[in-house]
């Protein structure tokens, strides 16, 4: 199993990703950003497209609302596309939760970065959803995280809160932005005082595994 686990972005470790990834295809889970407008998850899609060029990778979208209840053909694309890294961009945790079980891709994941098809890959909230139970960040992260599944809810009619489970870590981002420096804080420190493990991760940060072997790569 090979994870690239960001806080924004790729890091100050594009490299390291180019290293741990054998190819350069990239599909970007974009699904995060549901509850923007398209002109701005557009916007925002279309940089992290042109990042991973700008590292040699041929990035494209995989938006997958329209595989939801249609898991076979999502699977039948991913076969086909043979990708080299599946990278979740950040947003609304639970909405990228809430699309990956509707669409079936969670299983798809776990399935495949289980076996070393591909490198998982994410920053925010694609890294945090490497954990397993989501609900753990709700409990930590108060008010912020409750209208945020609320607005999950508002979008897909449901929400799920169960993670991938790659990590038993948890991965808590943007420790050093001061925007949200505080409530990472408030987080990281909720989660250990219950005994989690806590990655927390300034945004030039990275969580790496790779098969079995764990680093973290300040920035």
């Amino acid at each position: 199993m090979r994870l690239f686990l960001a806080s924004d972005n790729l890091g100050k470790f594009a490299k390291k990703l180019t290293k741990l990834v054998n190819g350069e295809k990239v599909l970007v889970i974009t699904n995060a950003r549901d509850h923007r407008t398209p002109e701005i998850r557009k916007q925002i899609t279309d940089g992290m497209i042109r990042i991973f060029g700008s590292n040699g990778f041929t990035a494209n979208e995989l938006d997958l609302r329209p595989y939801f209840g249609r898991p076979e053909i999502l699977r039948k694309f991913i076969n086909d596309v043979e990708p080299d890294l599946v990278f979740c961009i950040g947003g609304n945790l639970y909405t990228l939760a809430t699309a990956l079980e509707l669409s079936g891709m969670k299983e798809i994941l776990k399935e495949d970065v289980a076996m070393d098809k591909y490198v998982y890959g994410g920053y925010s909230a694609g890294a945090m959803s490497a954990a397993k139970d989501l609900m753990r960040y709700a409990n930590t992260y108060g008010k912020r995280t409750n209208d945020r599944i609320e607005q999950t809810r508002q979008i897909y009619g449901k929400v799920f809160t169960e993670g991938l489970g790659f990590i038993d870590e948890y991965i808590c981002p943007h420790a050093d932005t001061e925007k949200y420096r505080e409530i990472t804080k408030a987080a990281t420190d909720s989660l250990i005082k219950n005994g989690k493990e806590v990655v927390a991760l300034s945004d030039a940060d990275v969580f790496i595994v790779n098969n079995g072997e764990k680093e973290i790569l300040r920035g």
